[in-house]
Formats: structure tokens, sequence, C-alpha cells
């Protein structure tokens, strides 16, 4: 049924009227709610528009949220979370779909402005009541104008924590943490003209993400060869896949439009040929016929040997017309033959350019690894895809590490970059009763924990940019990682 329809259009109209407040320029005392500490109005909308990578904590306990970018903590609000008998579930998530309008199908067509969804089992962030109590069915209910703020602020792919208890971020840069490797353009970039040179050059001249000349560290080059981070790198890939999808795609046209015309004419030679062999076959019949007849004459019937003798020639005639009609349909249909397979071989390659496109595009999404101590491997997924696996060597298995969630947010010094942590304690251990995350590791003590096989690390360095996330944990993959999601990680 229609929102505008009569019983819908006041609560609709009241929707607009809080979606434009949310909006709206912040005063003093809406910036006091929505916790952007020292910001006048044009600072918070710059703040939050530079943010990039954001990271929303979410403390059960305290029932507040917490959103942090590359500036550090960006916005901070209450919340009201999952009553009894219906909890949110704590652990690691990410934004799976945003709607600015929604309705639940399965709480009685309940309202839900600026829905972001987590999981796909109904959990999600929204715009509701927050009475300073945990109140919900298990979403994350936001006060309206945060709500507003935080979905216009986030991607798909946000990351989101829910934290039991209260849950610290920090900045780090630790060198256990893997490193981004630099690399040259491909070699075949010039190979699509114009356009993937002014690529190339385009991305050398990114300032927030400039190219690297190669210098006396592990990422150097011979001196003067222009390195791409990952992420300038992929968009150049990208580049040249969809040239080159481009391309197959007009050659796959091209030969399927020539093997048409080429069995088009291999039909109509092999149709002259039919002719031809059905008028040699009257000329024999004719000729067969002037031959009786001449047998049925007195002796020396001039006008019967003429009628054979020119029955003889017509069937000489037809007969070579036949030979020279079936030699141009041999030919025509090994033609058109040759033609038919081009045109397979260029529609198969059409066909792999394009998943070779699709690669590329998701080339240019930052990546996911998951560790798990549980299943002892490492997982990577980038745009909701499976892309890698491999076994990890833990130290001291049998003792908790906890969960602890890397993202990077930009550039740091020299070749690393720098990420913000949060660290959850593991499902094994009890919280203490002032409700903080009792966690055996910290998020750089975790980094030592284990050893990623060197084909591993390798895999990741040539994907590793901002946006990235690693996450560290006791917990294996949840069941609610699925299509369309990232990896989903439940640690209570």
């Amino acid at each position: 049924m229609s929102y505008c329809q009569p019983k819908h259009q006041a609560r609709f109209v009241v929707f607009l009227l809080a979606a434009a407040l949310a909006f709206a320029p912040v005063g003093r005392s809406q910036q006091a709610a929505a916790h952007v500490r020292g910001d006048t109005a044009a600072e918070a909308k710059k703040k939050l528009a530079s943010a990039g990578p954001v990271l929303a904590v979410v403390s059960l306990a305290n029932q507040r949220i917490s959103v942090y970018g590359r500036t550090g903590l960006i916005g901070q609000s209450p919340i009201s979370t999952g009553m009894p008998g219906h909890r949110t579930p704590a652990g690691v998530f990410s934004v799976i779909q945003k709607h600015i309008f929604h309705r639940s199908n399965i709480y009685w067509n309940a309202p839900m402005p600026y829905m972001q969804r987590i999981t796909w089992s109904g959990v999600t962030l929204h715009a509701g009541p927050v009475p300073g109590y945990p109140a919900s069915h298990g979403c994350i209910r936001l006060p309206h104008q945060f709500a507003g703020k935080l979905w216009g602020l986030t991607k798909i792919g946000a990351r989101v924590v829910v934290a039991p208890g209260d849950a610290a971020v920090l900045n780090i840069e630790p060198v256990q943490l893997p490193v981004p490797k630099l690399m040259p353009a491909p070699e075949d970039a010039t190979a699509i003209g114009e356009t993937a040179k002014s690529t190339v050059s385009r991305q050398a001249n990114l300032s927030a993400q400039s190219v690297k000349v190669a210098d006396a560290s592990a990422n150097a080059a011979s001196a003067g060869t222009r390195l791409l981070n990952p992420m300038e790198r992929a968009k150049v890939m990208r580049e040249l896949a969809v040239a080159d999808a481009a391309a197959k795609a007009k050659a796959a046209k091209q030969a399927a439009e020539t093997s048409t015309l080429k069995a088009a004419a291999a039909h109509s030679a092999s149709a002259a040929w039919r002719a031809s062999e059905t008028a040699l076959a009257t000329a024999r019949a004719r000729r067969n016929a002037a031959a009786k007849a001449l047998d049925q004459t007195t002796p020396l019937s001039t006008p019967a040997e003429h009628a054979l003798a020119a029955a003889d020639f017509k069937v000489a005639e037809a007969e070579k017309v036949s030979q020279d009609a079936r030699a141009l349909e041999a030919a025509a249909t090994a033609t058109a033959m040759v033609a038919a397979s081009s045109a397979s071989a260029a529609e198969q390659a059409s066909r792999e350019a394009a998943i070779a496109l699709k690669a590329a595009e998701r080339g240019t999404e930052p990546i996911s690894i998951l560790i798990s101590k549980k299943t002892g491997r490492l997982y990577i997924r980038q745009s909701w895809a499976p892309i890698y696996e491999a076994p990890v060597a833990f130290k001291n298995p049998g003792q908790p590490i906890g969960t602890h969630v890397y993202l990077a947010v930009s550039e740091g010094s020299g070749e690393n970059l720098r990420w913000l942590s949060v660290s959850l304690a593991s499902s094994a251990q009890t919280r203490p009763r002032n409700g903080s995350e009792l966690v055996s590791e910290t998020a750089t003590s975790a980094l030592d924990r284990f050893e990623i096989p060197q084909e591993a690390k390798q895999f990741i360095e040539e994907r590793l940019w901002i946006g990235a996330s690693l996450i560290v944990s006791d917990e294996g993959i949840s069941n609610e990682t699925g299509t369309f999601t990232d990896f989903i990680v439940l640690t209570r």
C-alpha cells in the first residue's frame, strides 16, 4: 500500500518534516545531543564529510553508540537496544543494506526511518524511540536527528561493532599489521590508448592518494620508477578491463555478424548446388528420352540424332554447372564453419573479459580479512565474495585471544596505514561488574599470536588499502555470513 494513501499521509508528513530537520543546520543544543564536540555547524558538516571509512561501536551496557573516522571520534549518541527476550547480538558486523525509509516485515509493518541493516535476520540501526534503556525487539534505535546524520555518513560495508560493555577505540600503527605493496603500473596500460594514459596520470596527481616514487625501502624499484598503491593500481586494472571487455564485445559482435553473412552465403551456395543437381537430373532424363526415341525410329533419322546430340550437350553443360556449384558450396561451407568457430571463440573471449571486468571492479573495493583461532584459518572477502583462504598457525592455541577489529582509515607514516582498533573480550571470559570489557590480549599483542604464510602476506599486500578491515578472533565465521554480507562474527 502506498505511504501517501489516507491512512498513511499524516505519518508520512511527520517523517518528511523529521527528515528535513535531520539535515538542517545544527544548533548548539543539537550539537550537544549529537556529541560533535567543539565544532560549529559548518565544521561539523566538514568533519563528517571528510571522515572517510567509519567505525561505529555500540555499547550494550552503556546504551551508547560512538562513531569514529580518521579524525577520531566524530559522533556519539544514546541508543536503545534489544529488551530481555529480544537481545541485540554482540559481535562484528557491517552495513549490508540502507533505506532512508523502511517498514519492518516482521513487526507489524513498523516504520524504520534511516534503516541500516547489519544482519539479514533482522538486526538494523534505525531512528526510533530512545527511552534510556533497552526497549527494542533486537534493533538498535537511534535519535532521529543522529540517525539521519549517520545514514548520510556511512556507506555499504561500513563496520559496526556491538560490544557487551564499553570498548575503547584506539589509533594504532604497529609494525605487525600488513603493509600495502607499491607496484609499477601494468605494462599493457598503454594498450588501451590515451584513456589508460590519462587514468594513470589522473591517479598520479591525486593528492589524497599520491603515487609514490621508488626509494630505498622494501617497496623500492629502480630509480625513477612510478609506483602505484594497491587501490590506484586496481583502478588502472579496472580501466584496462573496461577497455578490454569493450574491445572483445565489439569483436564478438563483428564476428557474429560475419558468421551470419558467411552462413547466409553458404546457405545460398548450397541452394544453388541443389538447383544445379535438379537441372542435371532433368537434363539426364531428357537425354534418356532422346536416346529411347532414337531407338524407336528408323535408321538414319536425322531429327532424332540431332535431339540426342543436343541432350548430350545439355547433360555435359549441367554436369559442369553442378561441379562448379558443388565446389562453391564446399568452399562457402568451410568459410562459414571457420567464421562460426571464430564467432564462438570471440563470444567466449567476450564472456571471459566480462568476468574479468567484474573481478577488476571488485578489486577496487576494500578487502576484509578474518583470522579465526577456532578454525586456524585466514579468510579474505572483497565486495561480499570470498577470494582467498589459507591456514594460520597460532601460538598458545589454548589461550583466548579475544576479538579485535582493525580498520585502515588513512595513510600513516612511511608506507604504513593508520588503523583504528577496537577489542572485545573472548566469549569464554566473563565481564566485570562495572561493565568494562576484560580482554585477554591488546590490539597490538594479539598480532603476535599468529603467523601468516608468506603467500597470504603477499596476496594481502597487493590488495591492501584505506577502508580495509582485519578481524582477529577466537570465533569462526557466523552463519549470518553469506551472500551480500561481509564477515559477521558473533561474540555472545
